[in-house]
């Protein structure tokens, strides 16, 4: 029996207006060496009462601390979809610069890379269009648009989301992160439209590390992840394992 403590740990990041549970169909495809841990941003699920933030320094303050003390010891990877992609990005440069046990591997979904910059604008819409942009993205059930109480409560949240990720600021890396990156893109979210990610957006994940990033693709829009839980779940894992396969034994 595997322990707690010895269990590879994924931690992850949600997308726009997430939780701890955005996950949950994901996790369920987890195997029992594994630990999928998602931290949680203020404002939403068990932190509903906090302050939202606006900015992508202060998310990372956040969740910085949280992850701190989850990767003083045992392996680990980062997982992140769309802003939690972005997040991730950032999260890795900060424990690069801390000089804290880097993860094993990232893998990142829904974003190209993040010098990628927000072509639509969605933070500063009133209410019925912005839930009507939001709605085309894809992944929200149809009795969840159709409840006008749930939309009220989460105007808020997701438009503090957005102008964080609308706001960002992307620094070139003056070396590419010592970390390797999988990258994997819903067919329907590529394009060269306003409201779609460029191939080229996507390949530009492989800027971002020493290693190379060769980007994956499944059949679905923004959301595809929840279209295809158990295979992301593996995918997930297997580049863990792989990473950590070769980790070791490249120190004997």
């Amino acid at each position: 029996m595997i322990s707690k403590k010895e269990k590879h740990k994924i931690v992850a990041f949600p997308f726009a207006g997430g939780n701890e549970f955005s996950f949950q169909s994901i996790e369920k495809f987890i195997p029992s060496q594994f630990e999928w841990i998602t931290l949680e941003l203020p404002g939403r699920g068990a932190r509903f009462a906090e302050d939202l933030l606006y900015t992508t320094e202060d998310a990372v303050d956040d969740l910085f601390s949280q992850l701190e003390p989850l990767i003083l010891e045992g392996s680990y990877m980062l997982y992140g979809h769309s802003m939690g992609s972005l997040l991730v990005y950032e999260l890795s440069k900060r424990l690069v610069k801390s000089n804290m046990p880097l993860p094993f591997c990232i893998y990142v979904t829904g974003r190209g890379g993040p010098s990628k910059s927000e072509k639509e604008k969605l933070a500063d819409l009133p209410f019925d269009l912005f839930w009507k942009k939001v709605s085309e993205m894809g992944g929200l059930p149809k009795q969840f648009l159709e409840n006008n109480d749930l939309l009220k409560l989460y105007y808020p949240i997701l438009k503090s989301d957005f102008k964080m990720i609308e706001s960002y600021n992307y620094q070139k890396l003056e070396s590419p992160l010592p970390i390797p990156i999988y990258v994997c893109m819903g067919t329907e979210e590529i394009g060269e439209n306003r409201d779609k990610v460029s191939i080229a957006q996507v390949r530009d994940w492989d800027n971002e590390s020493k290693f190379s990033v060769i980007p994956e693709f499944l059949k679905g829009d923004h959301f595809f992840i929840l279209e295809h839980p158990e295979v992301i779940a593996k995918k997930i894992c297997n580049v863990f394992k792989n990473r950590f396969k070769k980790e070791v034994s490249n120190n004997y």
